[in-house]
């Protein structure tokens, strides 16, 4: 039985290492699948032009994005949204790795004609019985189809709080590397993209051939994007929860309460909470929560201090509450997240 057809659906600008994993992955599937017997892929690679760049300055040929919509449903693949090279409210190109995923640079990223068109005609081939694939800020594209609602997802991690906000019904799950929903299939940061695409391989021509690439290309089962999930630095630029973060963090292992946070601020604590909702999607004691876990994940990579004493200087009883901390948000262990730091 022959396999799908695979649409692969790149915009200018998309991460080169992000659309050169998904088609050597395939590549290298067929390969292996050729010498195992078993079916091989067949995809074709659409875009907002016929000569695409990517982010690296690379190009790529390319059939239409309206091809999206050709012959029989299939697999349509999404890598992440190239955001590179946008300019930040004041008109400048922000700095640092992590700027990128700054609302601002991902909504206006999002709005630009081709990722609409590109939505569009995702919610069409889903609708058309296909499936629908995506990585990092790629999910955002799934959202905007209407695709997300009531759907288990991840993303990149630094994308959270703008796909809590703006796509409020889709069930959010940033610590995972790939999640599967019905016909609906998400991962993790851009060179998630790897794990996207093994995920489908094995799913299709049989985890034989999926050992096969993963031991040519030697790459690991990674089942959590946990461990890189970066918690020393907050996924928004609002002044006003940085403070009061930074409140909180030098006032441990005793956090403010929110009167007194709230007074230091110059507001009210309705207002104080009203902000912290509107700009990371949760309550202020998620938000203090978040900050204990940032440095809980600072102490056990930088010192050698017992479980214990971590647990102590983060505001905890005991290593037993801090593993329920790290459980929840990271589903992993103090020790385990230790051991992979």
């Amino acid at each position: 039985m022959d396999t799908p057809e695979f649409v692969i659906a790149v915009l200018d600008g998309t991460l080169a290492a992000s659309v050169g994993a998904t088609l050597d992955v395939l590549d290298f599937a067929n390969r292996s699948a050729e010498r195992l017997g078993r079916p091989t892929f067949r995809w074709r690679v659409v875009g907002s032009r016929r000569q695409l760049r990517l982010s690296n300055g690379m190009t790529l040929r390319a059939d239409p994005l309206s091809s999206i919509g050709d012959g029989d449903p299939g697999v349509l693949v999404i890598p992440s949204l190239g955001l590179d090279g946008m300019l930040d409210v004041n008109g400048h190109e922000p700095c640092g790795l992590d700027a990128r995923y700054t609302d601002g640079i991902a909504l206006r990223r999002l709005a630009m004609v081709d990722a609409q068109q590109l939505a569009q005609l995702a919610r069409q081939f889903h609708d058309r019985g296909g499936r629908t694939c995506a990585s990092c800020s790629g999910v955002l594209v799934l959202g905007e189809a209407g695709l997300l609602d009531g759907r288990r997802i991840t993303s990149h991690w630094a994308l959270s709080s703008l796909l809590r906000r703006r796509f409020p019904r889709a069930r959010l799950d940033p610590a995972c590397m790939v999640v599967e929903d019905g016909r609906l299939t998400t991962a993790g940061a851009a060179m998630a993209q790897m794990d996207l695409m093994l995920h489908l391989v094995r799913q299709y021509a049989g985890r034989e051939v999926a050992e096969a690439v993963m031991r040519f290309l030697l790459v690991d089962s990674r089942s959590t994007q946990a461990r890189y999930m970066a918690w020393q630095g907050a996924d928004h630029d609002d002044d006003t929860v940085r403070r009061f973060e930074s409140l909180i963090e030098t006032s441990l292992p005793h956090p403010l309460g929110m009167e007194e946070a709230a007074q230091r601020l110059h507001l009210t604590t309705r207002t104080l909470a009203r902000r912290v909702h509107r700009v990371t999607g949760s309550s202020p004691r998620v938000l203090v929560q978040a900050v204990r876990m940032r440095m809980a994940q600072r102490l056990l990579e930088m010192t050698d201090l017992s479980i214990d004493d971590v647990a102590e200087r983060v505001g905890y009883a005991n290593a037993t509450s801090l593993r329920k901390l790290t459980l929840k948000m990271t589903r992993l262990t103090p020790a385990l997240l230790r051991r992979q730091l």
